[in-house]
């Protein structure tokens, strides 16, 4: 079955997961999303070419194009929808044959769509077991935020005006991506940061709290029992045999 999504969203998701250049457009040619640069070979004449022939591009047209630079550099573009082109096309590269190879080693799980298909690497929506999950883009963003910055005070409030995204969405988003709400992950981040702290020195429980990112003792220890069934101290007396 095909999956129905926009060109910026699958741009995103594209080089969040894999670093290659990645650029969103609408129908027409104008740029709604970029990520990386395309003319880092300088090979603007490759780029023109396939926006030129997407926009020009008839409804019975091949729904993609990859052109090679002398280099041996590949760009890709194609329509998001095969049934709809005026939803707009994504463009991708350079990339090269090793970069086939990384990608189709991944241990990610992509958008089903055809994304990668078009250059030669499957595609899956559903994680595979023992794969980790691939995430969007604004998703990797407040993970990457909340693993630099849980030992200071975060709030979702801080989060949704730093991604720049409506508070309801990012919360549907980001539980739907990493199957917890935004307060348990940030709180599980900072449970698995104090193990080490309760293992590893002598501080006491509620110096420990505090260099988490908790704001009290009594909160840091009712999450932790929560989540492990045994209080900080019990913890370390264990941790301590």
């Amino acid at each position: 079955m095909f999956l129905e999504r926009n060109p910026r969203r699958v741009a995103e998701d594209f080089y969040a997961a894999t670093k290659i250049p990645s650029s969103a457009f609408s129908s027409d040619g104008k740029i709604v999303f970029n990520a990386g640069s395309h003319f880092i070979h300088n090979d603007y004449d490759i780029y023109n070419n396939l926006i030129e022939t997407m926009v020009l591009s008839e409804p019975d047209a091949p729904i993609a194009l990859t052109l090679t630079s002398p280099l041996g550099q590949r760009y890709t573009a194609y329509f998001i929808n095969k049934y709809k082109y005026q939803d707009g096309f994504v463009l991708i590269g350079p990339y090269t044959r090793q970069d086939l190879a990384r990608i189709s080693q991944f241990e990610i799980c992509f958008y089903n769509n055809q994304t990668l298909d078009l250059i030669g690497a499957s595609l899956l929506r559903t994680p595979i077991k023992n794969q980790s999950t691939c995430y969007s883009l604004n998703v990797r963003r407040a993970l990457d935020y909340i693993h630099s910055n849980y030992k200071n005070p975060i709030s979702l409030g801080e989060m949704v005006e730093f991604l720049n995204l409506n508070k309801s969405y990012f919360c549907t988003l980001f539980k739907q991506e990493t199957g917890k709400t935004f307060t348990t992950y940030l709180n599980q981040v900072r449970i698995e940061k104090s193990k080490r702290y309760l293992a590893q020195n002598n501080c006491s429980v509620l110096e420990v709290a505090l260099s988490v990112g908790f704001s009290s003792q009594n909160y840091f220890t009712t999450t932790f029992k929560r989540m492990l069934n045994m209080t900080p101290v019990q913890y370390r007396r264990q941790a301590s045999l």
